[in-house]
């Protein structure tokens, strides 16, 4: 460094030679400022040197950055050589210095310091000059590409013959063609094959050469970004030496990766990764990654997500016949085989497994022992299943402690039977699972966000019908044997195997605390089965079972929930009265039950009672006692008489002050078919009963007449507090039925009070428009018109009121001509509508008439369309535009209809972004879907065609669709197509 105390004794030294030297001062005034500024020109030589260290630093750091990429220029080498010699020069003049203050006792010759000034000058001037020479070269040029990493291929198990798992591979590889989509998940069941799919996409990805990079990293649980970018260093050959920080390891990793095809595998994923912090960005115009994982909430975060299905019943065998062979044919085996199939499940690693223990063994008997091992609850799960218990069992442990039993519960149900939500969240409750809330209400949302939890845990599937959920069997396997384990001092009397030959022993129910004979062939029960901590007890679907003995509840004080729902009893006996504790009872759909025991006025626990398709003509007036009765579900048979004759006396559907006494009730449902006079001359009353609840929430109710249901809506407790804004204490969900078309079609056996049903049905063919009407209809997220002869479009209903609708249906009115009239209607209309079904409208001629705010119908994703005879054109160029969010496309039966899409510049080719599944059904004078070829369709994957005769040609191919998986069509139909049309098409369609 330039030292200040060497700059002071050059000042001591010139100061006495300048005073000799006064004489000459004047002839080398110009070579003096050399010696006189020298502390100055110190200093200034001192801070350029600092700014070209700097410089070089700079350029030395940019060139260990991008020295993968790129490589230093020889103008760059030849600088930077420089800039050394310049250091070392600098140094020898600084050496002169420490000498200074020593020259002559202090004093040093004038020619002497004047030969030092010029050189500090000239020093300086030449390192300014070689600093701003850095600026004018090339530091970097790009680096001859390095040949492609290979691949590393999977050594996994090709699944070419097994299409439930192979289809996913392939939609992947089609995913992955699409450069928008830089996030896509995989996610499943533990064991259902996951990681078979991510493997044989590995191998595929090389064959098709998408990408130049594939990396794989298997996260489990102890998986981190330091693990990911240490694969991607070492595969990409990347040094890393002296360089700890994470964040600059991830620059250099985006810096290499941002103008490469990529694709990064992470398999087992069990907590979020933020790809920022390995080097992964969104930016990367030609990177993607696949994660595979097993909670759905990692979807939220995916550009798309496919979820594993098991494998389908002719896949499982196949693979399972692969690895033991023919042997399953057998008449020996086969049905062992069969069986061993159905408690695998369709899980392929749990097959793999099995099939594996079971190679090259022909002993029969090893099979049933095999077998035996599976389906017993109470024993630790055989070798070959322990990695798979212990995956489940690791996700229940973390599961909190009130939603453990909630899941256990699951296993009291049959292999694979399908269960109602809104039924298991009321057994929850009743067996004290959900605790803390007092409303039925709120219980339901506590049951539908547990339920969620499990569905994204993948511990439930979802079932064929809406809101009903499974456990597949493997896991309700492992669901018994925690249960056995966590509960030793608890017994349970579970059949759901093969039909029971022999009736359950009263041994067997010797202090039981749940039973489950779900769907036997049950004749007859025990007498008096000593079963006191018993909690419930289900014997629904037992048909062969018609009587109950009289003492049969006796011993069951302990009793929580009850469900005889299609049995055959007659009666219930009268022990039922011991029930002090039963919370909830189903006896829906005995048929042959025409009538409760008056004993039923001693369940005052009794919470939920279910009487829908019954035989019970009336209800008993002892039902008035039932107090706490927060849900009463009933229907009645179709009548054609006047009252009920009983024991030769008249009596009423329901008996006076029976509703009005239930004074906790919550949730009111009643069923009657709307021929039923019995129920037309009661039902002002029962409706005025109705209105004075206090704590109704949930109404499931058919007015017949206007007048009925304007009186209701006036003085109707429960609602003057919705229409004050009182949500939380008003109505939650309703069914309501106004007028007498169809109504059996209305009221279903469904209604269980879910809070986000708020259904209107208005079917008062020629009645006008009640003001009562817009009450309830601005309150209804789906809305019906069913038979109303007079309304030409639903305008006249106030669109304002149908604001919050989300689902609507117009059915035979007869003089509907389009469903929004923008000549009328003004602002956003449906901007809510999700779904739109229009059925039988013969005058239909237009969904939309005139011109509407682009932001109505923009929430629409189902639009149905059947037996509309006048519509010829479905979209046209102005309506096309507002569907951004339309998945399903049906028409069906609409005679004159010869386009689906207007032809016209005003249509944009992306107008159908989301549209995924389209269905054509006899449709004769169909010419073209969209005559368009500029037209898009990126979403588009099920095209679905029968009876379209005159179609000859789709507008689909690679390039517009590229996620299009199926056409389904007639050999007939597919035929006649263009013959062009069926090369671009070959590869997709299917014969139905």
């Amino acid at each position: 460094m330039w030292g200040a105390a060497a700059a002071q004794a050059l000042g001591n030294v010139v100061t006495p030679a300048v005073q000799v030297g006064n004489g000459i001062v004047g002839c080398l005034r110009s070579k003096y400022d050399y010696v006189r500024n020298l502390s100055e020109n110190i200093v200034k030589l001192e801070r350029e040197e600092r700014y070209l260290s700097s410089k070089e630093a700079d350029i030395i750091t940019m060139l260990n950055r991008k020295d993968q990429v790129m490589e230093r220029t020889r103008e760059c080498t030849t600088w930077l050589d420089e800039v050394q010699e310049m250091k070392d020069k600098l140094q020898q003049l600084r050496n002169r210095y420490q000498n200074i203050s020593r020259c002559f006792c202090g004093i040093c010759p004038f020619h002497n310091l004047l030969k030092l000034g010029k050189t500090i000058v000239t020093k300086t001037e030449e390192i300014i000059a070689l600093k701003s020479r850095a600026d004018q070269i090339n530091i970097m040029i790009e680096r001859e590409p390095m040949p492609l990493v290979p691949i590393i291929r999977k050594h996994t198990e090709k699944i070419d013959n097994v299409p439930s798992l192979n289809e996913h591979v392939e939609r992947l590889l089609k995913l992955l063609k699409d450069d928008n989509l830089k996030r896509v998940g995989v996610w499943g069941l533990p064991g259902v094959g996951k990681t078979t799919v991510m493997e044989n996409l590995n191998n595929k990805v090389r064959d098709t050469q998408l990408f130049d990079n594939v990396f794989w990293v298997t996260l489990s649980k102890g998986g981190s970004v330091r693990k990911i970018q240490l694969i991607i260093l070492e595969q990409l050959k990347l040094e890393v030496k002296g360089i700890h920080d994470s964040n600059q390891i991830a620059d250099m990793i985006s810096e290499v990766l941002a103008n490469k095809r990529y694709l990064l595998l992470l398999d087992e994923v069990f907590v979020e990764i933020n790809l920022k912090e390995v080097g992964i960005h969104d930016d990367h115009e030609h990177g993607a990654v696949v994660f595979a994982y097993r909670d759905r909430d990692f979807c939220r975060l995916m550009d798309d997500h496919i979820k594993i299905e098991r494998l389908s019943n002719d896949d499982a065998k196949n693979l399972f016949r692969k690895i033991v062979g023919d042997i399953i044919d057998r008449p020996s085996y086969k049905k062992i085989a069969d069986r061993l199939l159905k408690e695998c499940g369709g899980m392929p690693q749990v097959i793999k497994l099995i099939a594996d223990s079971l190679r090259n063994e022909d002993d029969p008997a090893v099979w049933r022992h095999l077998l035996s091992d599976m389906q017993s609850p109470g024993t630790e799960p055989v070798q070959e299943m322990q990695e798979l218990y212990k995956a489940f069992k690791l996700i229940y442990d973390k599961l909190p402690v009130d939603k453990k039993p909630c899941l256990l519960y699951w296993a009291l149900f049959p292999p694979d039977y399908e269960v109602y939500q809104e039924y298991l969240i009321e057994c929850w409750k009743a067996e004290q699972f959900i605790v803390e809330v007092r409303k039925l209400g709120d219980a339901r949302d506590k049951g539908h966000a547990i339920i969620r939890e499990f569905e994204k845990k993948s511990l439930l599937e979802r079932g064929s019908k809406a809101g009903h959920f499974k456990m597949p069997l493997f896991l309700r396997r492992m669901a018994l044997k925690i249960t056995y384990q966590e509960e030793k001092d608890s017994k349970f009397l579970l059949i759901d195997g093969e039909e029971i030959e022999e009736q359950p022993s009263e041994e067997e129910w010797e202090d039981v605390q749940r039973v489950s004979l779900i769907g036997q062939k049950l004749c007859n029960l025990p007498n008096r089965p000593t079963c006191s901590k018993i909690s419930t007890l289900l014997l629904q679907k037992n048909p062969s079972l018609t009587k109950i003995p009289e003492s049969f509840f006796e011993c069951m004080c302990g009793l929580k929930v009850l469900d005889l729902y299609d049995a055959r009893i007659i009666s219930l006996p009268s022990s039922i009265s011991n029930l002090i504790n039963l919370r909830v009872m189903y006896l829906n759909n005995c048929g042959e039950l025409v009538e409760l025991p008056p004993q039923v006025e001693k369940l005052k626990s009794l919470e939920i009672l279910d009487l829908r398709s019954t035989g019970i003509l009336t209800l008993p007036e002892e039902l008035a006692q039932l107090t706490g009765l927060k849900c009463l579900r009933v229907s009645f048979k179709q009548n054609f008489g006047c009252p009920n004759h009983i024991n030769g006396q008249p009596e009423e559907l329901i008996p006076s002050n029976v509703i009005a006494s239930l004074s906790s009730l919550q949730e009111l449902s009643i069923d009657v078919d709307f021929k039923n006079q019995s129920w037309h001359q009661i039902v002002d009353r029962v409706a005025e009963e109705v209105a004075s609840l206090k704590a109704l929430t949930s109404l499931c109710f058919y007015f017949p007449r206007l007048s009925c249901f304007e009186t209701f809506i006036e003085n109707c407790i429960s609602w003057k507090r919705n229409s004050m804004g009182w949500e939380g204490n008003g109505f939650r969900s309703f069914r309501i039925l106004v007028g007498n078309h169809k109504a059996d079609t209305f009221l279903g056996f469904d209604f269980f009070g879910y809070t986000a049903e708020r259904h209107l049905r208005f079917s008062a063919g020629e009645e006008d428009i009640p003001f009562a009407l817009s009450k309830i209809l601005n309150k209804a997220l789906s809305f019906e018109l069913i038979g109303h002869h007079r309304a030409k479009n639903l305008s006249v209903f106030g669109t304002e009121y149908l604001k919050e609708v989300e689902a609507c249906t117009i059915e035979e009115c007869n003089e509907i001509e389009s469903i929004i009239d923008g000549t009328i209607a003004t602002g956003v209309l449906f901007e809510f509508l999700q779904k739109l079904h229009l059925i039988n409208l013969p005058k239909l001629v237009s969904i939309c008439r005139g011109s509407i705010d682009s932001m109505s119908l923009t929430k629409l994703t189902t639009l149905t369309l059947k037996r509309c005879p006048k519509l010829r054109c479905l979209l046209p160029g102005d309506m096309i535009q507002l569907l951004c969010h339309l998945q399903d496309l049906q028409v069906e039966e609409c005679f004159e209809i010869n386009k689906i899409i207007e032809d016209g510049g005003i249509v944009q080719s992306e107008s159908l972004p989301r549209l995924k599944n389209m269905e054509l059904y006899n449709l004769p004078k169909l010419l073209s879907v969209c005559e368009d070829n500029s037209f898009e369709w990126p979403s588009l994957e099920i095209v679905k065609i029968k009876t379209c005769l005159e179609l000859k040609d789709l507008p689909f191919s690679v390039e517009n669709a590229p996620r299009l998986r199926v056409i389904k069509c007639t050999t007939n139909w597919w035929n006649k197509l263009n013959d062009s049309t069926k090369d671009r098409l070959k590869d997709l369609h299917s014969i139905t």
